[in-house]
């Protein structure tokens, strides 16, 4: 027979993983001025078209149906996907909201009109480590200056490596800090005061994308 202590210690590892702590930092990056976009050899990028997003294949960019149906209803509503080709196949694609700092399940908060927020980036497993992440970004930035905008926002949860790494890489600052509570029947969600600051209006969500309903992957 377990002993009470044993039965004790099982109920608290229990009570330990019903809880999460997840920590969200939101980064910005200001606009260069001058340069231009080169894609890495072997490889274009673009903004896509829903009929793009309609032929994106599962493996390669991890949109099943439903995904695409909703990447197609985002795009009627004003976001942009950058897509990155190998050939003619989608094999990178990365999504801009014009108008919202947007991370389904944690914050929504008002841009500028000078600015733009990336988010829901994935590179196809077989052409990862070749910086399309990085380049994507780097596309993004060159649209960005061409239509006279001046700042790009972006996100990556504290565990999550590869974006941190290619933000980083890019020189983003630190705008603010998010972090939420989950437990059952319980979700607390605390934004850091710099980050009420930088991005003061909380917009309500619409409900008109079945992906608000969770947290998205990013990069």
């Amino acid at each position: 027979m377990a002993s009470p202590l044993h039965g004790l210690r099982k109920l608290l590892g229990r009570v330990r993983r019903s809880f999460a702590l997840d920590t969200y930092d939101i980064f910005v990056r200001p606009v260069p001025a001058e340069g231009g976009f080169e894609a890495p050899a072997g490889y274009a990028f673009r903004f896509g078209t829903a009929a793009d997003v309609e032929r994106c294949e599962p493996h390669h960019t991890e949109l099943d149906e439903r995904e695409r149906r909703d990447g197609v209803r985002r795009i009627g509503l004003g976001h942009r996907v950058v897509l990155g080709l190998a050939g003619d196949t989608i094999v990178f694609t990365m999504w801009v909201n014009p108008r919202c700092l947007n991370v389904p399940g944690l914050l929504k908060r008002a841009l500028g009109a000078h600015q733009w927020f990336i988010y829901k980036a994935y590179t196809s497993p077989e052409h990862r480590g070749r910086k399309l992440y990085e380049s994507g970004m780097r596309f993004v930035l060159s649209e960005m200056r061409r239509a006279g905008l001046t700042q790009l926002v972006g996100y990556a949860h504290v565990k999550k490596a590869v974006s941190r790494k290619g933000l980083a890489a890019l020189d983003f600052g630190t705008a603010g800090r998010a972090v939420q509570l989950s437990a059952p029947g319980l979700v607390h969600t605390r934004l850091s005061p710099d980050l009420r600051q930088n991005f003061p209006r909380e917009v309500p969500r619409s409900g008109a994308l079945t992906a608000e309903t969770s947290l998205p992957r990013s990069a």
